[in-house]
């Protein structure tokens, strides 16, 4: 049997009102079906609750109906089904809609190495109590930890399908049957377990489908005094009556952090409870291969359009581009969210540091930055993502390495994979390998702009440097380094658009830091406010960074 593929599109020229209907009974459901045939087994379904429905066909004049199928089998579901007969007498069509069975199969054969496995070891452990053999009762103590653990996980994913991948699949059920009613508008009627009504909510309100939710008052009036099953049968009288349901949840904004370091970062983690997430998860040692399994947990756990937001950290730019790849990968219609990159904060800084040399660019009457010659020490994070950024901004950029332990052909490399970043529009990005001060004299001596992006601490570019190119023209330097000594002697972390050296105007990390603060807060906002899924990057971030400094306003959603 071939996998039947779960696609979940809106509907096309057509509007449709999605009539929930509380089943009479609570729909039970498993991943595995009892064997065996029983006919007592069938649904059960009462003259008043079908009189009930009699009404709601009538006031919502369906063009077709759904009814979830549980454990029945299609046969069982057509066989003696009272709601069956009720729809067929009056012409509109009624189909049964479910999980497809090659993918339960499939779900089945995924849990079943789990579910054996914990099967395995309360045998293994009841062996050892029926023993009596209290030397090991360690090692059954162990076994019971363990299965209760694994059970917790087998018991998480077969929620996970019994409501929301279940949902998934009933909801592209009501879609097909919607795509056949030859009507611009339409109603339709779907019978479940009140349980689904939210989830379906929330898929219908992504693909632009209004729900209305009715849930059944079921009482049996007149008790007989005796109590007796003969007068209770004569005297009682069964009621089930439709009530229409208004309800909205509330849901908390949740912010899952996947940092490839052994650490979150709590710069980061504060921001985000700042910036207006009600949770903030952090996960760390995150690599790219771990994360597939994270995001679908997630999201899958929560209803499509819950504010859930995944924020990408660490120091390891390239693993953090690789989980950032692989979650958006991970995400499809209707679960789509956003995602916040910024690995150790090296796409707001950078955005912080070109924003702010536009800045000061304006100050000493320049025309942008656009032209400019831009050198940038330091080919970490920080460094990567200004080089591109200026790239883009048509600046011709110098990425240059100074660790002893690289080499020419390791920064060459580097500016490759860069400017494939940046794109073909951009300006090429070059990378030299520079040392000594008398490798880094001509890099700095030709550059109207120079960033100082190394590891903290380090100085990149020395007095003799920067004494030797001082009054001979306007350079702009701009230092992230807060740590003494300083990136650029001379610099402190306090000067703002400060002149250092004579026509050397520079930016120290406290004045930068405000505005990288601001940008960060101001993404991670847009992100929380943000439904379906935004990729929130460098090119995002330094949007914000020019708005939050040239007074315009940022539109922020809360």
């Amino acid at each position: 049997m071939a996998l039947k593929v779960l696609e979940l599109e809106p509907l096309k020229k057509k509007k449709l009102e999605l009539v929930l209907v509380e089943t009479e009974f609570p729909v039970n459901w498993d991943v595995t079906k009892p064997a065996g045939d029983d006919d007592w087994n069938l649904r059960i379904v009462s003259d008043a609750y079908i009189k009930a429905t009699t009404g709601l066909i009538e006031k919502h004049k369906p063009r077709f109906a759904v009814e979830e199928l549980g454990m029945r089998s299609r046969d069982e579901f057509l066989f003696d089904n009272p709601l069956v007969e009720v729809f067929k007498k009056r012409g509109i069509p009624h189909e049964a809609v479910d999980i497809d069975e090659s993918a339960l199969g499939y779900l089945e054969s995924v849990l079943e190495p789990a579910t054996k496995l914990h099967a395995d070891l309360m045998a293994e452990a009841g062996k050892i109590k029926a023993s009596g053999d209290k030397s090991k009762k360690a090692t059954w103590q162990d076994m019971m930890v363990r299965a209760e653990y694994l059970k917790a996980d087998i018991d998480a994913e077969v929620d996970a399908i019994r409501g929301k991948i279940r949902e998934a699949w009933m909801m592209m059920g009501i879609l097909e049957q919607a795509s056949k009613v030859d009507a611009a508008t339409m109603a339709g009627m779907c019978f479940c377990d009140a349980s689904h009504f939210d989830g379906f909510a929330s898929l219908a309100d992504q693909l632009g489908i209004d729900t209305v939710k009715i849930n059944m008052k079921k009482s049996v009036k007149s008790m007989p005094d005796s109590g007796t099953v003969t007068d209770f049968l004569k005297a009682s009288v069964l009621e089930v009556s439709p009530i229409k349901v208004k309800s909205k949840a509330v849901q908390e904004k949740i912010l899952y952090m996947f940092d490839t370091d052994a650490f979150a970062s709590p710069f980061d983690i504060n921001m985000a409870y700042d910036a207006g997430f009600d949770v903030v998860i952090p996960f760390s040692g995150v690599t790219a291969d771990k994360v597939a399994r994270l995001v679908q947990d997630a999201m899958f756990s929560r209803k499509p359009d819950a504010p859930t937001c995944f924020f990408v950290g660490g120091s390891n730019v390239k693993e953090a581009d690789k989980v950032a790849e692989q979650i958006r990968k991970s995400l499809f219609p209707p679960f789509e969210h956003p995602v916040v990159v910024d690995p150790r904060g090296s796409h707001t800084t950078a955005s912080a540091t070109v924003a702010k040399t536009v800045e000061m660019a304006g100050k000493h009457g320049w025309d942008g930055i656009t032209g400019k010659k831009v050198a940038v020490f330091g080919a970490g994070p920080v460094g990567q993502i200004a080089a591109i950024i200026a790239a883009k901004e048509k600046c011709h950029v110098s990425i240059v390495e100074t660790w002893d332990k690289a080499s020419k052909e390791s920064i060459e490399a580097l500016a490759a994979v860069l400017n494939a970043e940046a794109g073909q529009d951009a300006v090429p990005i070059k990378g030299v390998f520079a040392v000594t001060d008398e490798e880094k004299l001509p890099v700095v001596q030709e550059a109207d702009i120079i960033w100082s992006v190394a590891t903290a601490g380090v100085q990149v570019v020395s007095k003799a440097i920067m004494e030797a190119v001082a009054g001979k023209g306007t350079k702009l330097v701009v230092d992230i380094n807060a740590v003494p000594p300083a990136g650029v002697d001379g610099m402190k972390a306090k000067h703002e658009d400060k002149e250092i050296y004579p026509g050397v105007f520079g930016t120290g990390a406290l004045a930068l830091g405000g505005l990288k603060y601001v940008t960060e807060s101001n993404v991670l906002k847009q992100a929380a406010g943000t439904k379906g899924m935004k990729l929130f990057n460098y090119d995002v971030a330094y949007d914000t960074a020019k708005t939050v400094l040239f007074g315009k306003k940022v539109v922020v959603a809360q």
